[in-house]
């Protein structure tokens, strides 16, 4: 069920006429207000991180021990019981080399030799529902991930989301500017500039299309259930809205 809450700011220059505020340029009484709102929606998906690993002897050795947990977990996680739309990335692959424990910090060859190798993958895992990121955090770790974290929950209609909050703060800027044109007496004719006033957001990075997991099989459940309780999903927009009236 989505949540709504209004925000009201009122921002109108005022004169001792009835015509609150002239227009510069066309010489029309108007009203300036600023509609706030927030809206807010159940995540319906989840992404996770999931760190896998391989230490051995030698790079190759090392890099075969990553092969086979890796096949272990593009085979398992995204039969997971319950989820859909499957999404299965990877990311970094590093290799690096072990010195012994007694080198401390000293990483010279000659004097601290390599005594083995760990090859690292980043990969993340996304599927709708967000209940069940706990499940998927949980059977990662079972299928031999050496870190895994929530990366984040979201909901896949946010355009939706976006523009019920910009209705909402755009009847709450009418309702103001209906109330300020009725104490004036005078009525609201028509909307002249509409603005978003609200702080532009923060600059993402370019999402990368992948192509979706088709899972065939029997499912699988992890070893341990865990609950995952997802925070709601807000949409707020903040409106500067130009209305003439007379």
């Amino acid at each position: 069920m989505r949540m709504f809450q209004v925000l009201s700011i009122v921002v109108f220059a005022a004169m001792a006429s009835p015509a609150l505020c002239q227009d510069a340029l066309q010489g029309r009484p108007v009203i300036v207000v600023s509609g706030s709102a927030e809206v807010s929606a159940p995540p319906d998906r989840f992404a996770i991180d999931v760190t896998i690993s391989g230490r051995c002897d030698t790079q190759v050795a090392a890099l075969r021990a990553l092969a086979t947990v890796q096949d272990r977990v593009v085979e398992t996680l995204p039969s997971l019981d319950g989820v859909e739309d499957v999404r299965l990335t990877t990311d970094d692959v590093e290799l690096e080399p072990l010195y012994d424990r007694s080198c401390g910090d000293r990483y010279d060859e000659d004097r601290c030799p390599v005594v083995g190798y760990t090859a690292t993958m980043d990969m993340q895992f996304e599927a709708t529902p967000a209940t069940k990121a706990g499940d998927a955090l949980s059977l990662a770790s079972e299928l031999g991930a050496t870190s895994v974290r929530l990366n984040a929950y979201s909901l896949s209609e946010i355009a939706s989301l976006r523009q019920e909050a910009d209705q909402a703060a755009y009847a709450d800027a009418r309702q103001q500017a209906d109330g300020l044109a009725g104490a004036s007496g005078s009525r609201v004719v028509r909307v002249i500039r509409i603005q978003d006033a609200s702080v532009p957001p923060e600059a993402f990075a370019e999402a990368t299309e992948v192509d979706e997991v088709v899972v065939t099989g029997s499912r699988v459940r992890p070893a341990v259930s865990l609950v995952a309780l997802p925070k709601p999903v807000v949409a707020r927009s903040r409106l500067t809205v130009m209305f003439e009236i007379e």
